[in-house]
């Protein structure tokens, strides 16, 4: 079964931030090759149902989701992400980071690092502040 690539982003899509100028290139912009999620509810539920089918998650932070006076953000999903790759013996997926908030990309990005770094064992010496990403162990 061909793997899924998972598009979490409240307003955009795939085309907006994976095309000939930036993000992954022309190759993941057709919204075809995608599902897109809008919101950390509709990502914790396609991710519990699908994690074995899914091959990448392009993440944004700002998601513009709130419950009971919580905001719920790309960093949310990405812990989400860890604990369930934790709880169920899993390794973490090929991930991208697209948003446009600077920080909230340190944030993401700062997480999954750690996370594959210190529980799965993966060297990121070689990440660099301008990478974005990691796909079939390359540094994107």
């Amino acid at each position: 079964m061909k793997k899924v690539n998972l598009f979490l982003d409240d307003l955009r899509f795939p085309k907006m931030s994976h095309n000939e100028n930036k993000g992954l290139g022309l190759k993941y912009s057709d919204t075809n090759t995608w599902v897109i999620v809008r919101d950390y509810f509709e990502f914790i539920d396609y991710v519990e149902k699908n994690f074995d089918n899914i091959g990448l998650i392009s993440f944004d932070h700002d998601l513009a989701c709130f419950k009971d006076n919580v905001e719920y953000t790309g960093k949310t999903a990405v812990d989400f992400l860890i604990d369930f790759c934790i709880d169920n013996d899993k390794k973490f997926p090929n991930w991208y980071v697209h948003t446009d908030n600077n920080s909230g990309r340190d944030n993401i990005i700062g997480r999954i690092l750690n996370y594959i770094n210190k529980v799965e064992g993966i060297n990121i010496n070689n990440f660099r502040y301008f990478h974005k990403g990691i796909i079939n162990n390359q540094i994107v």
